[in-house]
């Protein structure tokens, strides 16, 4: 008998091998090479291999056990794929094998597998698989380098996946938090979150960090994604600490992951908190310190003196921090102050003496130490020395050099004989006080030279002294110079004794105090003036809106001045006028003074405005200023003094303050009331810029609002709802309605509405360039009318006429350059907008008009769907009706089986979205077959074992079929695994249990009971009972146990459904 000739002795099986791009090569039963492709061929060329039978006859297994050296190891790794492939250990192999060229290195993959056709025969595939190759290792070393990088980082790095479980948790987290990564990943986050909290965070439910995290998990967004927030936690050991985190999201291709970055701030704050004690310390220390000390800049501005430093020098703190060192430094001495700087920037710190002089002109000395504060500012801390080097120089010199020195102390010093009370010592100052010489002094008494009520209560001391026996202090003294100058002494009277213990002289120390007395007078003013700023300040800090804050203002500003009346003007930009907005007291003559607003410019509040200058008017009515007629009005001659409102860069309005005529303004009033106004303005700002801010957040919340309706809902009038009660409640006005354009009658016709008296509105139907709204659909601008009953205006629609309407609004609303309708807006009172406003009207008018546009869209897409989804099932049943017809044996099966499966889907409660691709599933479920040959389907008798692998190629060749079909991807479980089996000896894939998707394995119940329980040409339909009995015995095995329950117990298949 002949052996049956083999297909490689074929003519046209070489062309087909030499079509593949692969290097292809035929083994026979002994590896002998006996067909090569011409791609192996050129492989071989390319390579070097210069033998023209390109490895024909050549035994390949010998060929690989032959490598040694590089690719010994993978030429071994084929040499026993073709010998497991040979003995049918397994049915193919793949070997991947790296094969440089000269110019690149390249991997390939060989597929060793035996013919299909002629099983004696092996074939060898080789593919260059280099680019899939390089993909993969960059993308491993992507995530191995990823993960350097959060494990390494210093900074606490979590990432929480799509459900809220924490999916990674580096070192520095467990470091931080203190709990390790076992403990955590697996976790919901917030869960975690709960255990950590402490101090106030403890009183967040769980529910609230919950939602919080899943509101950016579903949105990748949140008002607090990405900013720093300081949390306090307690680790499990129980210590507290202060966490600084950040949350953002991380978009992938299935929605967002969330990431944490956290570092522990806790010793940053401890640290911030013991500087600001040791700060504070130290700023009370240098306060009640005995010592002067100073704070400089680097260019010897005063920036900070203590209260010694005004006290030994004469200056108050006003004054030093308009000064520079310099001006208390002789001129001689300047040149120390360079040294000492000099020494200060190489050192950190220096010292020297200098000769200084007070305010009243008194040279005192100071021993200086300096040293350079981290803001480079400069810390002098000064020693008063002027008494000890004067006690150093009394004990060095002579009687003469000490009375030298008598005459040179700045207190008038006197000594007087107790028995005469005449002088018989004065010092210089004494001669200056007087205008008279020693000579002219000594001898005299008090009444020789004082007038006689200061003579007599000098003597009254001096006797007072004598008969005490004791130090006579005298606080104040009243006197005058030569020269008429009022001046204040402060003086005691000391007795002195002879070595018997009589008085014998009176020594009297008199220390000018003139200016200790202004300065103590401007402390006073000062602190008067700081109790108002105090006082003002505070209200100002518990205002939280104008109504709020303008009373108290102009009542702190009436206080101080003593003044019955005020009032406050502001400017208002968009009418370019002064507008009194508030006013207290003064009966009607302040309501005169306030009755309308101004220009600026005009009259005083308008005068100061543009000037920016304080104006102080002691009459009204006589003030060139005040040029209006109602001054004439009055019933009292009043004036008062108006004021600017100032803010950091800008005058924002003026304050005004009123009192009868007689009433006298001074300056140190215009001083207090200039800085009290400069608060008061900050102020007004402040809460005008919180209201004005306030209210553009609630513009926003309700654009927000607008546009999740319009987002989430296609029904336009909720849409339309939503925008006219917003319309209405951020805009302050008293009715909304929106009118739509028919484009087929070209009609404005009412849509939706609210705030109207009656419901006659509901009936407008108006034509374009007719009334205001068909005005504003012809030009497309927005129609304003401030007053329709000064404008003589009426509208077009009469049911609007009992409405009493005075302001209106009519926006269009226009969608990509097409007419949608007209957002009309009403105010029964007149109504003056600013630009904020119109604005945010046009906002609402952009929103309507996406509102219907997007409806429009929505409803033309659903038609579009429907009529895809239809043209969908018609392709589908037709290629079903397709299959059918091909396979007579089973014409029928295909409806019944789809009609069973989608009723029994949707009694197992599967989503709706899902259904259609069960059906069409279902439909497709033979799909596969079309590339089974005919031969092989139709066949009237058994398939032998060959046949029967090409027949379970078919789930094989449905998946190959409908994979590339987008629409269709969802739809493929069926097709390809209907033939899989509970206990994992299916085909093509073997899965089991579970990995076998649901509508699989609902649908192979279905397949067996339609099979069984349908006539089919070589066999009669089985009775109901032992089809269920057979399906029963296939549970566990070829079928899901659960599945096959919920089947049979439905009642579909015995027609008792549910």
């Amino acid at each position: 008998m002949k052996s049956k000739p083999s297909i490689f002795t074929d003519q046209t099986i070489q062309p087909l091998l030499d079509s593949f791009s692969s290097n292809i090569a035929i083994l026979d039963e002994k590896s002998t090479i006996v067909m090569v492709n011409q791609a192996w061929k050129d492989f071989g060329r390319e390579n070097g291999y210069l033998d023209k039978s390109c490895g024909l006859g050549q035994n390949y297994l010998e060929l690989c056990d032959s490598v040694i050296g590089v690719g010994a190891e993978e030429a071994h790794l084929v040499a026993e794929g073709i010998r497991k492939v040979l003995a049918g250990e397994v049915k193919e192999d793949f070997v991947d094998y790296p094969c440089d060229s000269p110019t690149e290195m390249r991997w390939f993959r060989v597929k060793i597998a035996r013919f299909v056709s002629d099983q004696k025969f092996i074939i060898l595939i080789h593919t260059n698989n280099s680019q899939n190759r390089i993909i993969e290792e960059n993308l491993h070393d992507s995530e191995n380098l990823f993960k350097k990088v959060i494990e390494q980082s210093s900074e606490g790095i979590s990432i929480i996946d799509s459900d809220g479980k924490i999916i990674e948790w580096n070192k520095a987290e467990e470091v931080i938090t203190g709990r390790s990564r076992e403990d955590t990943i697996g976790r919901f986050m917030w869960d975690v979150q709960a255990e950590l909290r402490a101090g106030k965070n403890i009183e967040i439910p769980v529910e609230i960090i919950k939602e919080n995290i899943l509101e950016i998990l579903t949105t990748g967004e949140a008002p607090w994604a990405g900013k720093k927030t300081n949390t306090e936690i307690k680790k499990e050991d129980g210590t507290l600490a202060t966490i600084e985190s950040s949350i953002f999201p991380i978009k992938h291709n299935h929605g967002f992951l969330v990431c944490s970055i956290s570092h522990d701030v806790t010793e940053i704050i401890k640290s911030k908190n013991d500087q600001q004690l040791s700060e504070s310390r130290f700023r009370t220390y240098v306060r009640f310190s005995p010592v002067i000390a100073m704070v400089i800049d680097q260019e010897g501005n005063f920036q900070d003196v203590n209260p010694q430093a005004i006290k030994k020098l004469g200056y108050s703190e006003k004054e030093f921090l308009k000064m520079n060192i310099n001006q208390l430094i002789l001129d001689d001495e300047q040149k120390k102050t360079v040294d000492l700087l000099v020494k200060l920037r190489k050192m950190g710190q220096a010292s020297a003496e200098y000769r200084t002089v007070k305010k009243n002109g008194e040279e005192i000395l100071l021993f200086s130490q300096a040293v350079e504060l981290p803001d480079q500012s400069i810390l002098i801390l000064c020693n008063d020395i002027s008494e000890l080097r004067e006690s150093q120089l009394k004990l060095q010199e002579s009687e003469a050099f000490l009375n030298n020195i008598l005459d040179n102390i700045p207190s008038m010093i006197t000594v007087k004989e107790a028995a005469t009370l005449k002088y018989s010592k004065v010092n210089r100052p004494v001669e200056e006080y007087l205008g008279k010489t020693n000579a002219e002094i000594i001898g005299k008494t008090v009444h020789d030279l004082f007038s006689e009520g200061e003579a007599r209560f000098f003597t009254e001391q001096d006797e007072i002294t004598l008969k005490g026996k004791h130090i006579v202090d005298i606080p104040i003294e009243n006197g005058f110079t030569k020269d008429k100058q009022q001046k204040f002494f402060h003086e005691k009277k000391i007795p002195m004794y002879d070595a018997h213990g009589k008085p014998s002289f009176i020594l009297s120390i008199s220390e000018d105090i003139t200016e200790q007395i202004k300065l103590e007078i401007e402390a006073k003013t000062h602190l008067e003036k700081m109790e108002a700023i105090s006082k003002l300040t505070t209200r100002m800090q518990v205002a939280t809106s104008l109504e709020e804050i303008l009373p108290a203002i102009l009542e702190i500003f009436l206080e101080i001045v003593n003044a019955p009346m005020g009032s406050i003007w502001l400017y208002k930009a968009e009418r370019e006028e002064l507008v009194p907005i508030y006013s207290m007291g003064g009966g009607k003559d302040n309501q005169i003074l306030v009755e309308e607003p101004l220009k600026a410019g005009k009259g005083i509040p308008g005068l100061v405005f543009a000037t920016q200058e304080a104006h102080i008017s002691q009459n009204y009515s006589e003030d060139p200023w005040c040029d209006d007629p109602k001054k004439y009005r009055l019933q009292t001659q009043l004036g008062g003094i108006t004021l600017p409102l100032r803010t950091t860069n800008k005058v924002i309005g003026v304050i005004n303050i009123s009192a009868e005529s007689s009433k006298t303004f001074t300056d140190d009033d215009v001083k207090l009331l200039t800085t009290l106004s400069e608060i008061a303005g900050n102020a007004i700002q402040t809460v005008s810029l919180k209201e004005q801010t306030e209210q553009r957040l609630m513009r926003l919340s309700a654009l927000s609002s607008i546009d999740r309706a319009i987002s989430s809902s296609f029904d336009m009038m909720v849409s339309f709802e939503i925008l006219v009660s917003n319309v209405i409640s951020q805009l302050k006005m008293d009715a909304a309605d929106v009118l739509l354009y028919n484009p087929h009658s070209q009609l404005l016709e009412y849509s939706t509405g609210q705030g109207f008296r009656t419901n006659m509105i509901e009936t407008a139907v108006l034509r374009l360039g007719e009334s205001l709204a068909g005005k504003a659909a012809v030009t497309r601008e927005m129609v304003i009318v401030k007053n329709l009953v000064d404008s003589n205006i009426s509208f077009a629609n009469q049911q609007l006429g009992v409405e009493d309407f005075v302001s209106y609004y009519g926006v269009p609303l226009v969608a990509k350059g097409e007419l949608k309708g007209v957002l009309e807006v009403f105010s029964r009172a007149e109504h003056t907008p600013d630009d904020d406003w119109i604005n945010f009207l046009k906002s609402l008018s952009e929103q309507a008009a996406i509102a219907i546009d997007n409806t429009s869209m929505f409803e033309n897409l659903r038609r579009s769907n429907i009529e895809l989804v239809m043209a969908y099932n018609a392709t589908i049943e037709g290629w079903s009706r397709a299959l059918d017809l091909r396979d007579k044996e089973t014409e029928g099966h295909t409806l019944r089986v789809t009609d069973t499966t989608e009723r029994l889907a949707r009694l197992y409660n599967l989503p709706e979205n899902q259904i259609k691709y069960i059906r069409w599933g279902s439909l497709l479920h033979d799909i596969g077959k079309m590339g089974v040959p005919d031969g092989i389907l139709l066949k009237p008798g058994p398939l032998s074992d060959e046949e029967w692998v090409i027949m379970r190629m078919h789930p094989k060749y449905a998946f190959e079929m409908l994979a590339p079909i987008g629409y269709l991807a969802q739809a493929i479980d069926i097709p390809y695994c209907h033939h899989e089996k509970w206990d994992g000896t299916g085909y093509p894939r073997g899965l089991t249990g579970e990995q076998i998707p649901l509508s699989a394995r609902i649908f192979a119940v279905v397949d067996i009971w339609d099979a069984l329980s349908s006539d089919r040409p070589y066999r009669k339909a089985w009775p109901h009972e032992k089809v269920i009995e057979h399906i029963r015995s296939l549970s566990g095995t070829h079928l899901d146990p659960n599945i096959v329950d919920f089947c049979l117990s439905s009642g579909i298949f015995t027609g008792n459904s549910r």
